[in-house]
């Protein structure tokens, strides 16, 4: 690939751009990421359609957790336009009723005046890897991004979410260059998830991340880039 391309990222709940800027500042020239606003909407189906009515005519699609699982659904709705997909820390399957009934719990909780807290007292332990728990910095810009995205974003979000759609079935169709990365101890979407995508995905790539957790653009973005720029070397768009 000589000219530019865009790549689209598409962030995981309660984050926004700060999610992919240390990743998007080690990335190859020729790469020019832009990152999606997700609105206040509640189905994925809704999500997509909206970035698709904004989005370049075709770009590298890119999405961590939530933002992974919203990558399935351009992709299904606009396969004509994603020319590559990356897949970062995410999951195919539909959402099983027990991650539902514990998320409707901290969507109760930021609907009662608590948003604030939800991040640092329930989030953190599952979102990063132990050693970074005392990196004020890391721990810093995440809460930030909560605060930056707010409730009703974050309860549209929660029921997207909850009635998404299983892309299992979607892996086997996807015929674009796919890299598939994910943290060793990621304890959201672990690596059997991605072990299933690789799997099933034909033209796919899998990077296993160690020492991190769920956030790799924030825990690892130089592994994560160099995985990137050296996937996109290899592969033809």
């Amino acid at each position: 690939m000589t000219s530019s391309i865009p790549l689209l990222w598409l962030p995981g709940l309660l984050c926004d751009e700060t999610l992919f800027a240390p990743v998007n500042g080690l990335l190859l020239e020729r790469v020019k990421p832009i990152c999606a606003e997700l609105q206040a909407l509640d189905s994925m189906a809704a999500l997509a359609k909206d970035i698709l009515d904004s989005a370049p005519d075709s770009f590298i699609l890119g999405g961590l957790s939530m933002g992974g699982i919203l990558a399935f659904e351009v992709y299904r709705q606009a396969p004509e336009r994603v020319k590559g997909m990356i897949l970062l820390d995410t999951n195919s399957a539909d959402e099983k009723q027990e991650v539902t009934d514990k998320r409707n719990l901290l969507v109760a909780k930021a609907h009662s005046g608590q948003f604030s807290s939800i991040t640092p007292d329930h989030l953190l332990p599952v979102l990063i890897h132990p050693e970074r728990a005392a990196d004020t910095s890391l721990t810093g810009d995440i809460c930030q991004m909560a605060e930056n995205i707010g409730v009703d974003k974050f309860a549209s979000h929660a029921q997207a979410l909850a009635t998404r759609p299983d892309a299992q079935p979607l892996l086997s169709q996807i015929s674009v260059p796919s890299l598939i990365i994910c943290g060793r101890d990621d304890l959201l979407c672990p690596i059997e998830n991605h072990l299933l995508m690789d799997e099933m995905i034909a033209n796919s790539a899998l990077v296993v991340i160690e020492q991190c957790g769920h956030l790799s653009t924030l825990e690892k973005p130089k592994v994560v880039a160099d995985a990137i720029n050296r996937w996109i070397q290899n592969i033809v768009f």
